[in-house]
């Protein structure tokens, strides 16, 4: 992958979290945290891969990592679909032709709570439309899952907490991170903006409100406008919980994907 391409999506990833640190709103969420830590945290499981960039007819490998969560007892793990592959040409905003510079990821390996091993998952299915995949860990049981039972509505103004788990280098320890729906739009499609961390987000009492992931794309296309610093279309979307939880209904009863399944993301 060229410098160039790297550096570019360095800077669309970490510029948004960085401005959301800064306008975090600030209060006391220590309820919060002891529900979501207590009830939610061994869902969330680090999630290893191999990426594979292919650009002018060459190709590279490196190891990545992600976030996951377990929706099932049996192993299965919702990601973002962009960890699983993605058009990383549509970060230059469009330019040089299209499809030019594709990562696809594979052998996907899964630490499920409580065990030192990394378990081989599988691809199940992805849904480009939603932007989400599922993942299902071999020989998984007993695992404890977010359940979608019960759902939060998302809405304007409301805060959300984002679960994630940090590297083995800071102990895997969870941590609670606090962000805000800031509004919603119907141009180019329906979608509520929001300002926080990537992932399934959930209310105070631990219900999952909705998935919280970047439009790198749209990013890419925001920071190329000139020198007039407006920010305003550079946050992140939610996809609100009904339709992640219809979609990990379906991705439950599906078998796992052939390996040719996995397309670019945009």
């Amino acid at each position: 992958m060229k410098p160039f391409a790297l550096l570019l999506a360095a800077s669309v990833l970490v510029s948004p979290l960085a401005r959301a640190a800064e306008t975090e709103p600030r209060s006391d969420y220590t309820a919060a945290y002891r529900t979501l830590v207590e009830q939610r945290a061994a869902s969330v499981v680090p999630v290893k891969y191999v990426v594979t960039v292919s650009a002018g007819g060459q190709e590279q490998r490196n190891e990545d990592r992600t976030q996951g969560v377990l929706v099932s007892a049996d192993g299965l793990v919702l990601v973002s679909g962009r960890a699983v592959s993605l058009d990383l040409s549509a970060l230059a905003g469009g330019r040089g032709p299209a499809g030019a510079i594709v990562a696809n990821a594979s052998e996907f390996r899964v630490r499920l709570p409580g065990s030192d091993e990394w378990r081989v998952a599988d691809l199940v299915t992805r849904d480009t439309e939603l932007g989400l995949a599922w993942l299902r860990v071999r020989g998984a049981s007993g695992q404890p899952y977010i359940d979608f039972g019960s759902l939060s509505q998302p809405a304007p103004g409301r805060v959300f907490y984002t679960l994630l788990r940090t590297s083995d280098e800071w102990g895997a320890v969870p941590l609670v991170r606090p962000g805000m729906i800031l509004g919603e739009t119907r141009v180019p499609r329906s979608s509520l903006l929001v300002d926080g961390m990537p992932g399934l987000a959930f209310d105070a009492e631990g219900r999952p409100m909705g998935y919280v992931d970047l439009d790198l794309a749209a990013m890419a296309r925001s920071q190329g406008r000139g020198f007039g610093f407006d920010m305003a279309d550079m946050v992140m979307h939610m996809l609100p919980a009904r339709r992640v939880a219809a979609a990990t209904r379906l991705a439950a009863s599906l078998p796992v994907a052939p390996a040719e399944a996995a397309a670019p993301q945009p």
